[in-house]
């Protein structure tokens, strides 16, 4: 898996296009592993790489701060999870 830090640096992205999803994905739970799982088989048909685009820090953490939930995982772990499921790029947006 490709991590891609920010979108000035989408020029690391795959240039014949890829299927994404956007999210936090805090905790990749059930849910989370299905969507991906879906996406998985979509880029399969499409013959195209999965991308994930999150945020860190999370947009309530910079915009609600005492709305902010408690993080379920760390950024470390969360590329883990999604390297397990599957995805080929992720792009971390700032």
């Amino acid at each position: 898996m490709k991590l891609i830090r920010g979108i000035h640096n989408l020029s690391q992205a795959p240039q014949e296009g890829c299927v994404l999803t956007i999210g936090n994905f805090d905790g990749v739970h059930r849910g989370h592993r299905a969507l991906l799982q879906g996406l998985q088989e979509e880029g399969r048909k499409r013959n195209l790489p999965v991308m994930v685009m999150l945020f860190e820090p999370q947009p309530l953490e910079l915009f609600a701060t005492d709305k902010a939930p408690a993080r379920l995982t760390r950024l470390r772990e969360k590329l883990r999870y999604l390297a397990e499921c599957g995805v080929d790029y992720v792009l971390c947006v700032r």
